[in-house]
């Protein structure tokens, strides 16, 4: 049986994941998409700031209801799982909620927005009997699993020098003017360089470019040694016009080199066309935030925290967001118009 919004309409299992998005954004209505797609879960509410767009998707997953915070959903639905797909600065507080609640939490990134807040949620998560799974989705992307594999059988040898570029359009200056390139950005990197390497930074140097006009740097480069010697670059910049460079990955290692661009495999000519993104968030198929949203509604399904990432791995990625944060802003490059 289908229902007229497309989506087929099915009575929920009385042992459904019952779950509930914070945020209604195109990302939040992305989250929707994948949990759907789950026949073992039900959507049971939206939050949003913004009700009609609340209204909007908890009509269209067929939720119980909408409704303007965390404390109201918590205190008229049963919830089992929540996804938190807000702005950084308004996670930690529904994450907290939640997992008072007794709920468990897929929470976007940057999970916290310093290392402040990361000792809040930790402490929080350890007396939940919930947990909290970050959205660290590239850790899910085939591609970038296809590399970690390579690494691990010892393709390359020893990896010795990992270097990262990811640049944005100027737009995103406008969009997120408090949110700092390296927490919004790069933060997918870091992630990947501890995940890769499981070693620890030792050291930290970084610079940043400011412009006129800007709430935010144009562009921060960074570079970490680890604890066993390897060396990671990272290039991040909000500088585009338009369009879009590939995301890159470099790995040098003692025996050869692995090189990882990623781009869309699909492009679209059409009339009014859009990129295509075939690999995280693919129309057809199944891409890496429907299986990282699989991963997730397993773990609260089988009381079973996961272990493809960690709280504490995310923690440390934003301790060393915060160490690049503070080098880069110490090193400034004032540039005029």
């Amino acid at each position: 049986m289908s229902s007229d919004n497309g989506h087929t309409s099915r009575p929920p299992s009385p042992a459904a994941v019952r779950v509930a998005l914070v945020g209604s954004g195109s990302f939040a209505e992305l989250h929707a998409q994948a949990f759907a797609e789950n026949l073992d879960c039900e959507i049971v509410g939206i939050v949003s700031r913004s009700i009609g767009r609340a209204e909007s998707l908890a009509e269209r997953y067929s939720a119980h209801g909408a409704f303007h915070t965390t404390q109201e959903l918590l205190a008229s639905c049963e919830v089992d799982a929540v996804s938190v797909v807000t702005a950084g600065n308004f996670h930690l507080k529904p994450t907290l909620e939640a997992l008072q609640a007794g709920a468990s939490v897929l929470l976007e990134k940057p999970v916290v927005m310093n290392s402040a807040e990361g000792r809040t949620l930790r402490a929080a998560a350890a007396a939940a009997p919930g947990f909290v799974m970050p959205a660290h989705i590239l850790r899910f992307a085939a591609p970038y699993q296809e590399l970690r594999s390579r690494l691990k059988t010892g393709a390359v040898g020893t990896p010795r020098a990992l270097s990262f570029r990811r640049h944005r359009t100027a737009d995103h200056d406008i969009f997120f003017p408090d949110v700092h390139p390296v927490l919004m950005t790069m933060i997918h990197d870091i992630d990947l360089a501890l995940w890769l390497t499981g070693s620890a930074p030792l050291r930290v140097t970084a610079r940043q470019i400011d412009a006129p006009s800007r709430s935010q740097p144009l562009a921060v480069w960074a570079e970490v040694e680890t604890t066993d010697g390897t060396m990671l670059s990272f290039q991040v910049s909000w500088s585009l016009a338009g369009g879009s460079l590939p995301d890159a990955l470099e790995v040098i290692g003692n025996d050869g080199a692995l090189s990882l661009a990623l781009a869309p495999r699909v492009t679209d000519f059409s009339a009014g066309a859009i990129l295509v993104d075939d690999c995280l968030t693919p129309e057809a198929g199944h891409g890496a935030l429907r299986e990282e949203i699989r991963t997730f509604v397993d773990a609260v399904r089988f009381n079973r925290p996961p272990t493809a990432v960690t709280l504490d791995e995310a923690l440390e990625g934003i301790d060393l967001a915060e160490q690049i944060i503070a080098m880069a802003d110490a090193h400034r490059i004032e540039v005029s118009a």
